[in-house]
Parts: C-alpha cells; structure tokens; sequence
C-alpha cells in the first residue's frame, strides 16, 4: 500500500519539495520549486494533492516558516486540505493534504 511523504525546504523566497512513497523507499523521488508567493503556495498545495501526499514537513533554520505556513493555512481552507500545527500534534507543523 502507498504512503506518499513530502519534505519541504523553506528558503526565503523559495520552497524546495520533495515527495516519495514511504512503503518503496527505491522508488524515484519528485522533486519540485515553488516561489513563497501565495499564488505558488496555492500550486504547491494542488500537487501534493495530485501526489496523494498524506504527510509532509517543513524545515526552516530561519523564520522564513511562518509566512509560508500562514499562507499554506489560508490556502487548504479554501481548498478543504486540513493543516495540523506544532501545538496541535505536539511537534513542528504538519501539513496532511
């Protein structure tokens, strides 16, 4: 059965993704760039969805996070995606599309 992950790499006004299926670790990873802008937060949130993603984290060594997941948060309401938050499951955020 697929268990579809994606990690994502906040940069300031890039996001690098990446999504694999957990359950065949060989398989080949997509890879993707999406801007900071809203618009591509918006894209990036589709494709994870096109993906069948049901999991994925953020990493950030600066404060460049909080935009981005604001903006993520905005977006799956519109979208019906639900985003967890660091204090809702007790670690960073998570984003379940």
């Amino acid at each position: 059965m697929s268990y579809k992950i994606a990690g994502i790499d906040v940069h300031k006004k890039v996001l690098m993704v990446v999504v694999m299926d957990a359950s065949t670790p060989e398989s080949k990873p997509e890879r993707r760039r999406f801007t900071t802008m809203p618009s591509d937060l918006r894209r990036l949130l589709l494709w994870l969805r096109e993906q069948g993603v049901e999991e994925a984290v953020m990493e950030s060594t600066a404060q460049y996070w909080r935009s981005v997941w604001l903006e993520l948060v905005h977006a799956a309401r519109a979208l019906g995606a639900s985003l967890r938050s660091a204090s809702e499951c007790g670690q960073r955020p998570v984003v379940q599309a």
